[in-house]
């Protein structure tokens, strides 16, 4: 019987990466990067340098350059991402960064490397480790978890001996990476432990979750007994896109009593969150238009999605084609908009009235006669003249006199009255008419048993920020 031997040959393709030199572009699930390494000093393009790239989700691939001094690398992704590079070369100071990854883009990074002008002590080895140095993260700042932007930082970190050189392969150590304190939103790093590389060097990912916030991680590592660790590292976390349900628009007077008055202001605020509640990222601009006056053009959000734009009275004025067309004459709406995920238009708006001069109209009854134990109940008309109400802050006053006797000794009939507190209204920012806004009510009371008549005078005062008017009604108790 004869017997046969079968060879299988397994291609292996590492994590979803390949690396190559090809001039062709990525396509839209690749990112490439490519560039040429030149010697710092001459500009020379340098051969056989060694170079690795990885990230701690697309994992690591390597390179060497051409004799032109040409690289490139091609990953698999589907999201923009960090990607971390080395380089080592006879001769050359190691070198190391990190480059931004994009699908379907191809970034051009062209390195120099430096010449080793001092050899290392000691028969080029490093002694056992001491201290962690942090070398960066990038980007700094990052996004909540699915709104786009980007949401993974690579961190670096070098492990150094005693005279701060880079540790070897033969002294390597695993170093362990903790978040401390952070929103709680579902963020984490990964890998939570990296062995150093031959030249000292680890790498991990901090990735965001939902909530946008302050983290800080932690690396440690064990060396003889005794744990060395890098001071915390501060990472922040981004909010997203603004979103529709967390858009807020409201101004500081929503009754605006500048009816007939040039160059009066009322802030207009917005509160702009994402999806998660969080405050969207900081300088995220907001637009705004107005259908009356003039509206400063735009606002960029602070640290808490807030921001005020100053709505300006002034041509034209909220009448005819210019005011609401479900509010009429003297009302008008601003508009305040941002962009949101993808594109889409967040807005919202809110409602103004332009109220004008006070007057005090429609006293009704507008005399009397009170007898002994009896009272009287009043209505009267407070607004501007489109029978609007007046701005919050008015003050309206009722208050009742009866002259003195010509003689001191002799008793006169006495009057209450009961409006409001103590005899006095303020006005909130109300924006629509009816009792309590424009209709208000009192009552006067005979509040003694004398049957002669007595004369009563009944004064109606408003003061405030639409000006001042005045009534009187004259009459008798007895």
């Amino acid at each position: 019987m004869k017997r046969y031997s079968v060879v299988l040959m397994v291609v292996l393709l590492g994590a979803g990466f390949w690396s190559c030199k090809d001039d062709q572009g990525p396509t839209q699930g690749e990112g490439q990067i490519t560039g040429k390494v030149t010697d710092e000093t001459t500009g020379n393009p340098l051969a056989q340098v060694n170079i690795v790239a990885q990230n701690a989700g697309l994992g690591f691939q390597s390179d060497t350059t051409d004799n032109d001094g040409n690289y490139a690398f091609t990953f698999i992704l589907d999201s923009a991402t960090t990607v971390a590079l080395e380089l080592t070369k006879s001769g050359y100071e190691n070198k190391a960064l990190n480059t931004q990854l994009r699908p379907g883009s191809t970034t051009p990074l062209n390195i120099q490397m430096r010449p080793k002008s001092v050899i290392v002590p000691g028969g080029g080895g490093s002694g056992l480790a001491q201290t962690i140095a942090f070398l960066g993260s990038n980007p700094t700042e990052v996004s909540v978890y699915g709104v786009g932007g980007l949401e993974t930082s690579v961190l670096s970190f070098e492990v150094r001996d005693s005279l701060g050189l880079p540790i070897d392969a033969a002294h390597a150590v695993l170093l362990s990476f903790t978040p401390l304190g952070g929103p709680n939103g579902g963020e984490y790093i990964s890998p939570v432990q990296v062995t150093t590389n031959a030249n000292g060097r680890a790498y991990t990912t901090f990735n965001s979750g939902i909530r946008s916030g302050v983290v800080q991680v932690l690396a440690t590592t064990t060396v003889a007994g005794r744990t060395i660790s890098t001071s915390p590292i501060r990472l922040v976390i981004n909010a997203g896109f603004p979103d529709q349900n967390h858009f807020t628009v409201a101004p500081q007077k929503h009754n605006f009593p500048t009816l007939g008055i040039a160059g009066e202001r009322d802030p207009i605020a917005v509160i702009v969150g994402d999806i998660y509640s969080n405050p969207v990222l900081k300088n995220t601009a907001v637009y705004f238009r107005t259908s009356a006056g003039v509206i400063q053009a735009s606002v960029f959000t602070n640290d808490d999605g807030q921001g005020s734009a100053d709505l300006i009275s002034g041509n034209p004025v909220p009448f005819g084609s210019r005011a609401a067309p479900d509010s009429g004459d003297a009302y008008h709406y601003v508009v305040a908009r941002t962009i949101g995920q993808n594109g889409a238009t967040v807005q919202d708006s809110t409602l103004i009235l332009w109220s004008g001069h006070s007057l005090v109209y429609d006293v009704s009854p507008d005399t009397f006669s009170i007898g002994n134990g009896s009272f009287r109940e009043f209505t009267f008309t407070v607004s501007d003249y489109l029978g609007h109400p007046l701005a919050e802050g008015t003050t309206i006053t009722v208050t009742a006199t009866v002259p003195p006797p010509p003689d001191p000794n002799t008793p006169v009939n006495q009057v209450q009255l009961a409006f409001g507190a103590g005899g006095s209204v303020i006005l909130d920012d109300y924006l629509g008419r009816g009792n309590g806004t424009t209709i208000f009510h009192f009552r006067l009371s005979d509040g003694s048993s004398l049957s002669s008549a007595t004369a009563v005078s009944v004064s109606i005062t408003v003061s405030g920020p639409n000006g001042g008017a005045y009534a009187t009604i004259n009459g008798t108790v007895f």
